[in-house]
């Protein structure tokens, strides 16, 4: 028998061990539950604020009421700010009321500026109310809000062509110039002009042509330049705004082409009519200079003081100048074209004097076609001191004569000091 084991009395009353009591909670998993409802609340919150700022900026961009700034029409803009300023529209068909007719104050006047194109509610929403290719105010070398090129908010840009720029803001860029088709009438209908307009040395066209010179001098010589006698003539719809007028040897077909009327107007028989208002630069003696392929013609204050081509509709060929006591003027001046300069009768002006003028350009059997304006300063023995051109406007010069053309040398094409600037013609006295 062995001996008993010697156990502590405390030790022999020991309790067993027993499991520790947890909460519900616990059983349940509190922590790791409300760990991973804070995670998703967490990622819930981000989905929101992004969504949000999503739609928000999406809504910015396609309300057509919002404005942007910075970026003008053309290439190259930087991206405008977008702000949430909200312009208040306007009633389109207020801007749209057709604009009155500029007459002249003085009884004595010859000539009235023709009212500006109406513009269409098809036009002011298309672009007034969303810039995109509108002509509003534009950028960079255009000149307005935006870096961009052209003279519109957005992409859109001004035609400009070497007969003027389609889409100018009145006398800023120059006299004003509408094209006249003499082969069609206003609805479209062939007239005893039209021949066969693509083909100009043909002998059936004699009669076509004589047909179209009976018009011009009508409209010249009878009807003293009054545009109302060309109502039954096809007209371009648009008009260009000439700063100048230097059109060097070409085809015929970019006067349509330059008014936009290519493609229902044939290059032959047709003639652009340039007048406004200018004021004189300074006090001087001088005289025009130029010619036209097929005639250019002039008139000034009131009175022809140029006639000069390969046809010369008014002087028919005498260089007798009616409204100068019927006196001959025959000087001339070299030039490459096949025809000489032509000089006209010399004139006295006063500086700040506003003067009406007017140029017909035309073109008779098609082919090639150019024309040329000048003028010339006397000096105090009266002898001409050399030919400038005659500029409407400061804007440059287009490319295609920046320096000028070889086919008429020695013109100064700055004529600094020599800016004859359009005025209306109420200012005219």
């Amino acid at each position: 028998m062995s001996e008993p084991l010697d156990i502590p009395p405390a030790e022999a009353t020991q309790l067993p061990l027993s499991r520790p009591q947890r909460s519900i909670w616990r059983r349940l998993g509190g922590e790791g539950l409300a760990m991973s409802i804070l995670i998703h609340l967490g990622l819930i919150a981000v989905a929101v604020v992004w969504v949000v700022s999503t739609i928000t900026e999406n809504a910015a961009k396609k309300d057509p009421e919002s404005f942007s700034t910075g970026a003008g029409g053309g290439n190259g803009g930087p991206k405008a700010k977008e702000y949430k300023t909200r312009l208040q529209p306007k009633n389109l068909k207020n801007l749209t009321k057709t604009n009155s007719r500029i007459t002249s104050k003085s009884a004595s006047a010859a000539i009235a500026v023709a009212s500006l194109p109406t513009t269409t509610a098809s036009m002011l929403t298309g672009g007034g109310a969303a810039g995109g290719n509108s002509k509003g105010f534009g950028g960079g070398s255009g000149g307005g809000i935006g870096t961009g090129k052209g003279l519109g908010v957005g992409g859109g840009k001004n035609f400009v062509s070497i007969f003027g720029t389609k889409g100018g803001i009145g006398e800023n860029f120059g006299i004003v110039g509408t094209f006249y088709d003499f082969k069609q009438t206003k609805d479209g209908k062939p007239t005893a002009a039209m021949g066969d307009p693509l083909n100009g040395g043909a002998k059936s066209n004699g009669p076509a042509i004589e047909a179209y010179r009976k018009e011009v001098r009508e409209f010249l010589v009878l009807r003293r330049w009054g545009a109302s006698s060309l109502a039954d003539k096809y007209r371009a719809p648009d008009t260009l705004w000439a700063a100048q007028i230097f059109i060097p040897v070409m085809p015929a077909d970019v006067g349509p082409k330059a008014y936009g009327v290519e493609k229902t107007v044939k290059p032959s028989r047709w003639i652009a009519h340039y007048k406004g208002a200018v004021k004189m630069p300074q006090t001087a003696r001088f005289r025009f200079v130029g010619m036209g392929d097929d005639f250019l013609c002039v008139r000034w204050s009131g009175r022809v003081v140029l006639d000069s081509g390969y046809e010369q509709p008014i002087t028919g060929g005498n260089n007798i100048y009616p409204d100068f006591g019927k006196q001959k003027y025959e000087e001339t001046k070299p030039s490459k074209l096949g025809k000489p300069l032509r000089c006209g009768p010399w004139l006295n002006a006063t500086a700040g004097q506003n003067v009406p003028i007017e140029i017909v350009i035309g073109e008779t059997p098609g082919g090639l076609f150019n024309a040329y304006l000048f003028f010339e300063v006397a000096d105090a023995a009266g002898k001409g001191t050399g030919l400038k051109l005659v500029r409407f406007a400061d804007t440059p010069l287009p490319a295609e004569i920046a320096n000028g053309n070889a086919e008429v040398p020695n013109i100064d094409m700055e004529a600094k000091g020599w800016l004859f600037k359009p005025v209306k013609l109420t200012d005219v006295r």
